[in-house]
């Protein structure tokens, strides 16, 4: 699979899910159910959709790039927020090294 393929891959999961999802409302119509309750039995018989694209895309190999891009997007829209909290910690750290290499000692 190439990375440029994921849009394609997403949409044939849903196409799938919804074959899926459109054929199991058919077989329980078939069953006796009127249309209303055949939908609801559809829609519970494999599970929990979000859980199933999910597990496709850990197959897929490229979710976790999606959680490193989300993190990186969360940083960077902090870092913009208030770009002095973060170098906060970093100059103490900094001026305590220099003080352990001698450099700050009078």
């Amino acid at each position: 699979m190439k990375w440029w393929q994921i849009k394609e891959l997403h949409a044939d999961l849903e196409r799938e899910l919804r074959s899926d999802l459109e054929l199991e409302e058919e077989e329980q119509r078939e069953n006796g159910l009127s249309a209303e309750e055949a939908r609801h039995a559809a829609q519970r018989a494999p599970g929990n959709v979000l859980l199933i694209k999910d597990h496709a895309r850990e197959v897929w190999g490229w979710l976790w790039l999606e959680w490193l891009l989300k993190d990186v997007r969360y940083a960077v829209r902090g870092l913009l927020r208030s770009p002095a909290l973060p170098s906060s910690p970093v100059i103490p750290c900094t001026w305590r090294r220099c003080d352990y290499r001698g450099f700050l000692r009078l």
